[in-house]
């Protein structure tokens, strides 16, 4: 039968992605001037987030979802490397997501499956 008024709706999202544990990456001939033994070429990002606009019908959500993050160089670590380290890194995403919402009788959170097509 058709959607009732009272199951639909639509809704905003934001979302915050900075980073607090960042995760390392070992890149060759790249060597940390402090002499810890951390040698990723970036920092820890707190500049990163995004948000969503969309439409939930019963238990299924659409949304178009943005997101954007930078990074930036770690100026104590030292390139002896032939490889090019950028100083920042930019990245602008858009994504198209679809969810179910698993409604479970008497349970105070809402499981969820989703899948999303996206750019960046």
């Amino acid at each position: 039968g058709p959607i009732s008024d009272k199951e639909t709706s639509y809704y905003v999202r934001l979302q915050y992605n900075g980073e607090i544990l960042p995760f390392y990456t070992k890149v060759d001939g790249i060597t940390n001037a402090t002499g810890k033994e951390k040698d990723s070429p970036l920092t820890r990002s707190f500049i990163a987030g995004g948000g969503a606009f969309g439409y939930k019908m019963d238990d299924i959500r659409v949304d178009v979802e943005g997101l954007y993050s930078q990074l930036a160089k770690d100026t104590a670590v030292v390139n002896t490397s032939e490889t090019n380290v950028a100083d920042s890194l930019t990245a602008f995403s858009g994504l198209v997501n679809v969810y179910y919402d698993i409604a479970i009788e008497d349970m105070p959170i809402t499981p969820y499956v989703g899948v999303g097509v996206g750019a960046a």
